[in-house]
């Protein structure tokens, strides 16, 4: 700190004006002699003088500047990759011994008044030999941004990065500038070892039971040219499918595919292998897991006609390219159906005028299956109006008239985008739809508008309608097989017309949920470094959302080992969050009693393994010397951190000073207050204690 400076918000001459005003004051009260001798009376006038002039001095605005220095010593950052990926490359022990050098050199510094911090991918550390070098992913730019983040605006001299160069998430550090010098430590070995490495699997999530899916392997080897293996399936320990592989080149890709068939319902876990050679350096990528959702059954959805008609071509060209239907197409007197429980109906040509399918649509309207009415020219209008319980038709000597759709912008049934959809109809040609006044019944929505020429009509085209247990959807129109051709003439697509038709077949034959108490993850799968999800949802008899009940939750894993959990739900949280789970398929049951009742639902998740690190074994140190050339520092090798220690302990660090102004003014101060109040009680003790006031 420096010397203080003592300075005023008026000109110090004003201090001259303060001294005769105390001297006015003090002349004016004791220039007559009181009941006291001279002595008392000079004494007294120099007590009013003081006071007078220091309470005039302080009016000025005396004030002290006060100057701090304060020194911040030069920082240091030693980042270490604790990837599993490193103890991979080099041996655990001479890995060991480097971290031990790294932290001599630390101390060093700490000598040469350096602050050192320590980081790691995954946490901060204090302890170099006692890190754990198992993170599953590698992110190097984000260890790098966030040293930028927390050191930002302080002294910080450098940051020493220890690492094979190998990373796997996120962009290469060498892409990116920083404000500070970077060094780095290269560990590992550079040259490709003679290795198998299964690089990646390729299956669908879903398959339904009794199919057969394929499971696709991705191969590469190095070092093991004109060698055969075998790449097999293992399924609960045993071998279900095998096939023999032979490398003709170095660094060769082969795909093997497999063929499984689907046998058991639930989520199916499959292991495919690589058989290892004599000479590998690492087994680990050897393998990976497949997991795989069976599904015991499609959704079945029957299409019934009142003889074969391009409109329905068009609706079952968009359902059987859809692997969750199993479409039936039905046409009386061309051959039968099956009287199997079908999650829709669509019948086109309704209520026909033969009535040919009349009774089958009545049969499914009491069973309150799912409908698709599609009216057309063969529909009988009179029976249409008294069964489909939707919409009514007057209809004026049969007259038929053209119009395209146009879409309703405040439908919410299910998401559309509108602005596609709309530019899309401005293309389509007319169906053709009775022409009358239409009318819809109570709880009905209109999906579809028609719309003549330029003008959009409310009368409706395509209308939906759900009550309870019941769906139905009614179309007017006849010949809209012409959309879907034209809108692949027009766009070599026929993504448009396939999603409405998909969303509206989803709407109807989706089952209702009816159920009190839901628990649900919030996705099937999860990796092994992230948390499992769970959603829990609670209602009441009128299936208002309630909260406030406990929730009883058991995981049990492949092997049968259970793990309890219980929570509440509240307004603010209602999932619930599960760390640490190894890989595997686990199975849950949550239990609740609500209102005296006991509620259960179970399901099944998986966490899958990211093997990120056993893909690529081979060190970068390319990319760290990349790194530390453009950033001002120096890459070392891991056998010479002597010519590190030179480097480091020679470098001319200096602390920054940093200086701070304090402006302190006097009459803030305590001790000026009780000189004044000194000086007045003296002067008035003085006076009192020789008889005057």
């Amino acid at each position: 700190m420096q010397t203080p400076q003592l300075l005023f918000e008026y000109s110090p001459w004003f201090i001259g004006i303060c001294l005769l005003l105390g001297a006015g004051f003090a002349l004016l009260l004791y220039s007559k002699k009181g009941p006291w001798n001279n002595f008392v009376n000079h004494f007294l006038t120099a007590l009013r003088f003081i006071a007078i002039s220091l309470l005039s001095f302080f009016l000025l605005g005396p004030f002290l500047k006060q100057i701090f220095n304060s020194a911040e010593n030069p920082k240091f950052v030693v980042a270490i990759d604790n990837s599993a990926s490193i103890l991979q490359g080099i041996d655990s022990v001479d890995f060991n011994e480097l971290l031990i050098g790294v932290s001599a050199i630390c101390d060093g510094m700490k000598l040469n008044n350096y602050d050192i911090s320590f980081r790691s991918l995954d946490n901060n550390l204090a302890d170099l030999t006692a890190l754990p070098f198992d993170v599953d992913v590698t992110n190097l730019q984000k260890v790098f941004q966030s040293i930028q983040s927390d050191f930002e605006g302080q002294n910080l001299h450098g940051v020493l990065l220890v690492s094979d160069g190998i990373y796997n998430q996120g962009l290469s550090p060498a892409f990116a500038s920083y404000p500070f010098q970077i060094f780095t430590i290269g560990v590992g070995d550079t040259i490709p070892k003679r290795d198998i490495n299964l690089r990646n699997i390729y299956n669908n999530k879903l398959a339904y039971q009794g199919n057969k899916f394929p499971i696709v392997a991705e191969i590469s080897n190095t070092g093991f040219v004109r060698n055969k293996t075998v790449a097999r399936v293992i399924k609960n320990g045993s071998e279900i499918s095998r096939e023999i592989i032979e490398f003709t080149d170095n660094n060769q890709l082969k795909q093997v595919t497999f063929n499984i068939e689907a046998s058991e319902g639930g989520i199916q876990h499959y292991r495919v292998e690589v058989l290892p050679l004599s000479g590998e350096a690492s087994t680990i990528n050897n393998y990976k897991d497949a997991y795989i959702e069976v599904i015991e059954g499609k959704e079945k959805i029957l299409l019934v006609g009142l003889s074969p008609h391009p409109d329905m071509k068009a609706i079952a060209g968009v359902l059987e390219k859809n692997e969750n239907y199993e479409l039936e197409i039905h046409i009386p007197g061309l051959n039968d159906w099956k009287e199997e429980k079908y999650d829709l109906v669509i019948f086109h040509q309704a209520f026909d005028r033969y009535k040919r399918t009349n009774a089958l649509i009545t049969r499914f309207i009491d069973s309150e299956t799912p409908l698709w009415l599609i009216a057309g020219n063969q529909t009988s209008i009179n029976t249409f109006n008294q069964l489909n319980g939707v919409i009514q038709i007057t209809m004026s000597r049969s007259q038929r008239d053209l119009v395209v759709p146009a879409f309703n912008r405040v439908f919410n049934r299910f998401s559309i985008e509108t602005d596609n959809y709309q530019s899309s109809f401005a293309d389509y040609p007319p169906v053709t739809v009775p022409f009358g006044k239409t009318e819809l019944l109570q709880g009905a929505e209109v999906l579809l508008y028609q719309q003549v020429g330029s003008i959009t009509t409310t009368k409706p085209l395509l209308s939906v309608f759900e009550s309870g247990t019941r769906k139905v959807a009614v179309m007017l129109g006849e010949g809209f097989w012409q959309w879907r051709t034209t809108e692949f003439a027009k766009n070599d697509s026929q993504e448009v017309f396939d999603e409405l038709i998909t969303k509206l077949v989803q709407f109807l034959s989706a089952k209702d949920d009816k159920r009190r108490f839901r628990v649900y993850t919030t996705g099937t799968e999860f990796s092994n470094f992230e948390d499992v999800v769970f959603e829990s949802e609670v209602y009441n008899d009128i299936y208002e959302r309630i909260y406030g009940d406990e929730i009883s939750l058991i995981i049990e894993d492949e092997k049968g080992a259970t793990s309890a959990y219980g929570f509440v739900t509240s307004n603010v949280n209602s999932r619930f969050r599960v760390k640490g789970l190894e890989r595997g398929i686990y199975k849950f049951k949550a239990t609740a009693l609500i209102k005296g009742e006991l509620e259960s639902v179970s399901g099944q998740f998986l966490v899958s393994e990211l093997q990120f690190e056993s893909m690529d074994l081979t060190a970068d140190h390319s990319m760290l010397r990349k790194l530390s050339a453009d950033s001002g520092g120096k890459f070392y090798p891991a056998d010479d951190i002597g010519a590190l220690q030179n480097d480091l302990m020679n470098r001319d660090a200096k602390s920054t000073i940093y200086s701070t102004e304090n402006f302190l003014p006097l009459i803030n101060l305590k001790w000026p207050f009780f000189i004044l109040l000194i000086l007045i009680s003296c002067e008035w003790f003085v006076r009192k204690y020789n008889g005057a006031y």
